[in-house]
């Protein structure tokens, strides 16, 4: 857990903490665009700190990046429901043929786990805010890993600005249980895609011979009754564990999504929605 403190406050009861221990939030705390400010500017949502990693939080996860070389960072927020590419603090996406690959990949994943209801693009192009000293800006940008993007997984656009446990968490053990089943492969559905990129050199030969990786809608269809089917009994979701953990291509952290009040905001092919949190 990257955010142990900030944790330690959400469970204490202040749902709407997104924070640090000291105040910081460690996804602002990044040094690309560090420090900018938005006209909304609100250092209760989004104090960036007194210097680009200047919090052990942020400090920690570019080392482990570092040490790790990842093929792939996700960066699993809640408050919508989308799937974004860099960049957040511009209102654009990267360019060229990897970053073109990113988005396919999106849409498959939209497409497999997200029943096509997710926005896609750049987070500062679909969230209704731009965003400075992310993470995902950074790691992509700086760091140079091939494919990072951030998770929106669940979001009530519904929920009074006041009540954060319900903007970010389904709140019955119904909505919980389906919101797993949906997402709980997306990271293995990107990892069998990531050999088709055009910046990422993975074998995943069997018997000297490429296995090709297909993603049409018969394999998203058996993909789904995979893991509809799977249980921590039957030892289905630590098969997708081992899989996941044996290609060695994505690190993964959580957060949430900034408390916004913000206008409506539009991604092309989505409805219009309330610009939310993380």
């Amino acid at each position: 857990m990257e955010n142990e403190r900030g944790r330690a406050l959400v469970e204490d009861g202040d749902l709407c903490e997104r924070k640090n221990g000291r105040g910081v939030d460690p996804n602002r705390n990044w040094a690309v665009n560090w420090g900018v400010k938005e006209k909304d500017y609100d250092a209760k949502e989004e104090y960036p700190g007194t210097a680009p990693f200047s919090e052990p939080e942020s400090t920690m996860l570019k080392s482990l990046i570092e040490e790790f070389k990842p093929h792939a960072v996700v960066n699993w927020h809640s408050g919508m429901s989308a799937l974004f590419t860099p960049y957040d603090h511009v209102a654009r996406m990267p360019t060229g043929t990897g970053a073109e690959a990113m988005l396919d990949f999106i849409k498959k994943i939209d497409r497999a786990h997200c029943a096509n209801a997710c926005v896609l693009g750049s987070g500062g192009q679909g969230v209704g805010y731009l965003a400075h000293g992310t993470a995902a800006d950074y790691i992509y940008d700086v760091m140079k890993v091939p494919v990072v993007y951030t998770w929106e997984v669940y979001g009530d656009l519904e929920a009074p600005y006041e009540d954060c446990y319900r903007a970010f968490n389904p709140t019955t053990k119904e909505a919980h249980e389906k919101l797993v089943r949906d997402w709980v492969g997306a990271p293995i559905t990107l990892v069998s895609m990531l050999p088709g990129h055009p910046d990422i050199n993975i074998n995943l030969s069997h018997g000297g011979e490429n296995t090709p990786v297909v993603m049409n809608d018969a394999s998203i269809a058996s993909r789904r009754a995979y893991l509809a089917d799977a249980s921590p009994l039957d030892g289905g979701y630590a098969r997708m564990a081992l899989t996941f953990a044996s290609v060695a291509a994505c690190a993964v952290f959580s957060l949430r999504r900034r408390r916004m009040r913000r206008a409506q905001s539009t991604s092309p092919g989505s409805s219009t929605k309330r610009a939310s949190v993380v």
